[in-house]
């Protein structure tokens, strides 16, 4: 688990001891095909798992398992058929708009420069702009986009517009942060560079944060533990706790430790696949 600063003080997010910052418990999630005309498709089965404060979690597994289905629940974007998510132990917690979520997609307005991207989630709230501003300018260093902000979007490199919507995502002060393949559209060096800022980024912060990847490397060089879904119907069929100290830059890759890591979750996958023939 990464530091957190005042993790054991009393603040806005201080939980009591023990108890996770987001817990899924049971979740089960169908829908109905529009070709089909009776029954209903069970996309998530039984998915339980939870995220301390200061946790980083990240889910792999085949495509069409349901990893962005559980997202999009635990966001409160879709409802489960069964099942709680928790927000710091309360399931009735409103999740809609007091969720991070950052997708794949930068999704970054090209009239508006960076700050006015970035600043965009605050707005919502209603913080004044000026606010806002300060508010961004005191994290823009932090992200890597301190000459930035005063430009437009369309400027930017790939991994750029990828920092200014994580800073978007993390303004508001969430306390739990999504991830949905947020590097899968980068080249290889563009996202191993991203990786290591990321985890960067993240230190120090009170978040529960989970990542969405097919990347197994990327899962282990960022997360605490990693969950690997079968599916579908999508289930949790194993977890790999990832006990690598931190930081861990790209030669880590090559250690002894990584690799046995790497191989036991390939091992997990390639389970999962067969399961789902």
């Amino acid at each position: 688990m990464r530091t957190v600063e005042g993790q054991n003080r009393a603040g806005p997010h201080a939980l009591p001891a023990g108890q996770p910052r987001l817990e899924v418990r049971s979740l089960t999630r169908s829908w109905a095909p529009e070709k089909r005309r009776a029954g209903r498709e069970l996309v998530l089965s039984d998915v339980s798992f939870a995220v301390s404060a200061g946790e980083f979690v990240a889910v792999v597994g085949p495509s069409g398992c349901g990893k962005s289905t559980l997202l999009n629940v635990i966001a409160g974007l879709q409802q489960p058929d069964g099942g709680d998510v928790l927000i710091d132990g309360d399931a009735h917690a409103p999740r809609l708009g007091h969720v991070a979520y950052m997708h794949q997609r930068d999704l970054l307005l090209p009239w508006r420069t960076v700050m006015a991207n970035a600043r965009l989630g605050l707005e919502l709230e209603g913080v004044a702009v000026p606010e806002a501003d300060r508010r961004a300018l005191a994290l823009a260093q932090r992200f890597g986009l301190a000459g930035a902000m005063d430009g437009y979007p369309w400027k930017l490199s790939g991994g750029m517009r990828q920092r200014v919507a994580l800073l978007r995502a993390a303004l508001p002060d969430r306390r739990v942060l999504l991830l949905d393949e947020p590097f899968g559209a980068l080249d290889a060096i563009t996202r191993a560079g991203l990786q290591r800022w990321l985890g960067d980024a993240l230190d120090r912060s009170d978040k529960a944060v989970v990542l969405v990847t097919h990347d197994v490397e990327e899962a282990l060089i960022l997360a605490d533990r990693v969950h690997v879904m079968s599916g579908p119907p999508g289930r949790i069929a194993g977890t790999v706790e990832v006990e690598l100290p931190r930081p861990r830059p790209a030669a880590m890759t090559t250690d002894s430790r990584f690799v046995a890591l790497k191989r036991e979750l390939l091992g997990l996958l390639a389970g999962s696949r067969a399961a789902a023939r």
